[in-house]
Order: structure tokens, then C-alpha cells, then sequence
């Protein structure tokens, strides 16, 4: 419990009240210049004490800035250290987005006010989905301090705030992703053609390794991708969540072209890169985005992205009637969110095609009224015809 110590200055006459309590074991000391002012602060540090939310009055000094940096340097996500370009990710959003507000700041002067504000603007400046990353990325640091009993609550309270609203990418059909394969490079077919029935992402694509294909039972096991860092170049790292390590069976149109692919392209040894530039190098993105944009314009498609074959992918996968679980399990996701999004649109066309088979089935009933010829009533016309 708090106590109030009242204590002389060196002139002997001027009185202040220190009011003194632990926190983790350690003294922790406020001053006071009158004795009603230590009184509230003892009560209240001890209303805290009681409901567990006792915390130290000098952690709140700390700013902002070097502490966010060292979360980022020490987070970790489901017990592993954030992947290099997590890690980048955060570091660009605290450079761009919350260090020119909240660098200098005392942890306890960022007010809700305050955050609310910061985030009004930030919609305006940067667009609402680098705000959306960003607040997010505050309330994650902000959630920490309060774990470290730096702060009593956190501040980031703007209802909605940290939700992205991305519109849904174009779905591109399965003719438009075939087409997309013979218009690119040929080196990179087989990439296009895994991609869109495989529903690999990217990362996925670029780190796969001649060890990680079965020609003969038509699999592709999952277990690294390649990331592009600043400072670092290609880097591989492991896939994105424990899900993203999974074996994929492959359509046999694919398989075969992935036999053809590595027969053609891919050095001999176990962990020689599928996919390569010219001089046998691993592709790198930049190289990628390139041959794509060429593909794109030959086709006559504008705004496609390569991820678009994986969403390809996961569709034609949740049409084929396969489970929630299944379909996580195909596409690498550890939650059923993303699935759900692909059997969502699923379901979309399939009202799609109910409306049509509706304005069929109209038509065919219009059609067959008329051909209907009224009976009379009266027998004797009958027989008078």
C-alpha cells in the first residue's frame, strides 16, 4: 500500500509530501506540494493496486520513438522474431506515419484526443489505408506499454480505425490466365500456369527449389519464400504463418508443365531455383513485375497484378465444393477469413448463374403459353368444329 511521507527542504521551512509505493518489487516515489494532492494520489495509486493497474509513474516519461523502435526490434509473432520484411514494413510506417507525431512524445501524453486527431490527418495525407496500417501498428506498440505497466490503458480507442477497406481485386477468368501463359516469356510460363491453379503467392514462387516438386504424384511442397529487403537483397525466409509449410496437388496440365519447365530450365542439383533469369540467377521481383507488364499489354489487360493468379487459384479451388478447412489448408491461410472471402465470391457467381438460369426459364414459360390453344366452355362447339 502507498504511504505519505511528509518531509522538510533544506530551508527548514518549506514543507512537501512525498507519497511512496512499489511497483515490481521496487520504491517508487511522487512529490507533492500540498497535503490534498499526495492524498488523492495515494488513493488512487491504491485503487489501482487493488485492480491490478498499478504502474510505474516514471515508464510514462519514456518517448515514444525509442521505444517503438525497440518493440520492433524485439516483437515477436506467434513466438518468432517478425520476418525481415515484417520488420521493415513496421519500420517504414514509424518513419513516415507516427514518428513525426509521436517521436518526442511522452508515452503518457498520447492522449486519445491526441491519436484521434493524428489519425484524421493521416487519412488526408497518406490515404486511408496507410492510416489504417499505421494506427494499427500505434495500437499494437501502445497494447505493449500497457503490458509493461508503462500505462494504465491504451489510447488508440477511434472505433474502425485499423480496418482496411480494399476493394475486391478483379477476378480474372480462367481463358484470361491461359492466354497470360502463352503471352510470357517462356521461361516463366510454367510460373503463370502455377500461380494461377496452384494459388502460390509470389514469395512462394520465387523461393521454390527443383527439391520441392513430385512429377510423378503432382505436388509442390511449400517451405520457404524469397523476399526483396532494403540493405539485404533476396532474402529467404520461411512462409508467412505455419500454414503457409504445406504440400499442394497440382492440376495435371500444371504437372506436366512443370516436368517440361524443370527438364528445360532448372540445374540438376536438389536446391537449384525453378525460376531463373537468363544467366540462370534467381528471379527477382523487379524481373517478375517486368516480363508481367508484357504479358499484360499483349494480352490487352490493364491494372492485373501477379497475385491476381493466386486469387485465380483459390476461386476455382472454392468451386469445386471444397470445405472452409480445406481450402485454408490449400491456399496456406491459418484463419478462415481469406477463405471465406474466395467462397464468397463463389457464391457470388453462383447467384449469378441462378439469375440467368431465371431469365431462362421466364423465357421458356412465355414461350410455352403461347402455344396454348383455349378450349371453349361448351362441349357442342367442340363438336360443331
Amino acid at each position: 500500500m502507498a504511504q505519505i511521507v511528509r518531509r522538510l527542504l533544506g530551508d527548514g521551512k518549506t514543507v512537501r509530501y512525498d507519497v511512496r509505493f512499489r511497483v515490481d518489487g521496487v520504491v517508487r516515489n511522487k512529490t507533492f506540494r500540498l497535503r490534498g494532492d499526495a492524498d488523492a494520489y495515494k488513493r488512487k495509486v491504491e485503487g489501482d493496486e487493488l485492480a491490478g493497474l498499478i504502474v510505474d509513474p516514471r515508464g510514462g516519461e519514456r518517448a515514444f520513438g525509442p521505444y517503438a523502435t525497440a518493440w520492433i526490434d524485439t516483437r515477436l509473432a506467434k513466438g518468432r522474431p517478425l520476418t525481415p520484411a515484417t520488420r521493415q514494413g513496421y519500420k517504414g510506417l514509424l518513419r513516415r506515419h507516427l514518428n513525426p507525431a509521436f517521436e518526442k512524445a511522452a508515452l503518457r501524453k498520447i492522449t486519445p484526443e491526441r491519436v484521434r486527431v493524428w489519425h484524421s490527418h493521416l487519412i488526408e495525407s497518406a490515404g486511408p489505408d496507410q492510416a489504417a496500417k499505421s494506427y494499427r501498428l500505434l495500437r499494437a506498440i501502445l497494447n505493449t506499454a500497457v503490458s509493461d505497466r508503462l500505462l494504465t490503458q491504451n489510447p488508440c480507442t477511434v472505433p474502425g480505425a485499423g480496418t482496411e477497406n480494399t476493394p475486391e481485386r478483379p477476378l480474372l477468368d480462367t481463358a484470361t490466365v491461359l492466354d497470360l501463359a502463352d503471352a510470357i516469356e517462356p521461361r516463366l510460363r510454367a510460373l503463370v500456369l502455377l500461380a494461377g491453379f496452384g494459388a502460390l503467392r509470389p514469395g512462394e514462387l520465387l523461393g521454390l527449389e527443383r527439391r520441392d516438386f513430385d512429377t510423378l504424384r503432382g505436388t509442390v511442397q511449400v517451405r520457404r519464400q524469397a523476399q526483396e529487403i532494403t540493405g539485404m537483397g533476396r532474402t529467404i525466409t520461411a512462409p508467412k504463418s505455419d500454414a503457409g509449410t504445406r504440400t499442394v496437388a497440382l492440376p495435371g496440365i500444371v504437372t506436366e508443365e512443370m516436368r517440361q519447365h524443370l527438364g528445360t530450365y532448372v540445374a540438376s542439383t536438389a536446391d537449384s531455383p525453378v525460376f531463373t533469369r537468363k544467366t540462370g540467377r534467381p528471379l527477382r521481383r523487379r524481373d517478375l513485375s517486368q516480363s508481367w507488364k508484357a504479358a499484360c499489354a499483349a494480352v490487352g489487360i490493364a491494372g492485373a497484378h501477379v497475385h491476381d493468379l493466386r486469387h485465380h487459384g483459390a476461386t476455382m479451388a472454392a468451386q469445386t465444393g471444397i470445405t472452409t478447412r480445406e481450402l485454408m489448408v490449400r491456399i496456406g491461410h491459418s484463419s478462415p477469413r481469406a477463405a471465406l472471402i474466395y467462397q464468397h465470391a463463389t457464391e457470388e457467381r453462383d447467384r449469378a448463374v441462378a439469375d440467368q438460369l431465371d431469365t431462362l426459364i421466364t423465357s421458356t414459360q412465355r414461350t410455352l403459353r403461347a402455344k396454348v390453344v383455349k378450349l371453349p366452355r361448351d362441349p357442342r362447339a367442340m363438336d360443331a368444329g
